[in-house]
């Protein structure tokens, strides 16, 4: 590329940089939630059973203790509301006297008619059971000492909980935090490039400069490529003006951005990689797939050996073949 590639360099070496101790801090955060769910399951477990082991404390409380002092704060009756009366009151009184007696129970061998409870309100319930003015009514130290337990366990679980979302909303300002410098630095350095003229270029494969070297598919969504050089290129129209690289054809072509790719940059190729290489002695790329890492020679250039598709000896034997780099490309995404 052009001047543009230090800057290349600086974008993402600050971004590396600036991410360079994310991953550190995800793990701590993960960890933390790992164990924070631990624990969190552990005591919510522990309050499920000391809820279910005082509820029924209480209820037995209930009907041992509080309820017969209902019944006598109460006097055995029940307060209705007067009103006119119609024979359809009665039959239904006598209905509900009907029910009653057959809904009648014993509490502490006691016979308690039902139409002499007054159902008391949570709060009343609340105050009979805890409340200090009733504390001859109160369940026994150590029952107390579970109720407080109970109070604690869920302070705690209420607690963690809460530690949870705080390290969860950490971890994600971490994550969004580098997206949003990533998106950023990404805008910069779009607008850095169509200030040059070198963001649709690059788009296709690099700056195109007169005499630079390219990839050309004469037809459209073509699998030929053949190996062309730059005359023109009009960022207007996106329209490049290119000569055949074949010494024995005078061809010129005008082809749109999306039928070339200019070549370069291509330099960290590994074993086994797969790429488009111009065959030796012709101008037409093949795929083929690299063989040994790239050397470099003297003189600046450097070649790459590759194992071209489809091309073995009579004996079914693939040889290595060296292939310089400026003829080299990676495979064309119209073929991915």
């Amino acid at each position: 590329m052009s001047g543009t590639s230090s800057n290349d360099e600086t974008y993402l070496e600050s971004f590396v940089e600036t991410i360079s101790t994310l991953p550190h801090e995800l793990r701590r955060d993960l960890e933390l939630l790992k164990d924070l769910d631990c624990s969190y399951i552990l005591s919510l477990e522990q309050l499920r059973q000391v809820e279910e082991s005082y509820t029924a404390k209480v209820e037995e409380d209930l009907m041992e203790r509080v309820l017969p002092l209902l019944i006598q704060n109460n006097g055995g009756k029940v307060q209705k509301k007067k009103r006119k009366r119609s024979d359809e009151d009665d039959e239904k009184d006598e209905k509900e006297k009907r029910e009653t007696t057959a809904a009648a129970s014993t509490t502490n061998g006691t016979f308690i008619p039902t139409a002499a409870l007054l159902i008391p309100t949570t709060e009343e319930l609340q105050g009979y059971i805890h409340h200090t003015a009733f504390s001859s009514l109160q369940n026994s130290e150590e029952e107390e000492d579970e109720y407080d337990k109970l109070l604690h366990l869920k302070q705690k679980c209420f607690k963690l909980a809460q530690e949870k979302i705080l390290v969860a909303n950490q971890a994600y300002s971490v994550v969004d935090a580098a997206v949003r410098r990533l998106d950023f630095d990404l805008a910069k350095f779009e607008t850095l490039l169509k200030n040059t003229g070198e963001f649709e270029a690059s788009l296709f494969g690099g700056v195109a400069k007169p005499n630079d070297l390219a990839a050309i598919q004469v037809n459209p969504n073509s699998t030929d490529w053949i190996l062309a050089k730059v005359i023109s290129h009009d960022l207007g129209t996106g329209m490049y003006k290119l000569s055949d690289e074949d010494v024995e054809s005078n061809k010129i072509f005008n082809l749109p951005e999306s039928q070339v790719v200019v070549l370069g940059g291509v330099d960290r190729l590994s074993r086994g990689d797969i790429i488009y290489a111009v065959y030796p002695d012709t101008t037409s790329f093949y795929q083929a797939t690299v063989a040994q890492a790239p050397r470099k020679v003297s003189g600046g250039g450097s070649f790459v050996m590759v194992n071209f598709k489809d091309d073995g000896d009579e004996n079914g034997v693939t040889h290595d073949k060296a292939v310089l780099m400026k003829h080299v490309m990676r495979v064309p995404y119209v073929l991915t």
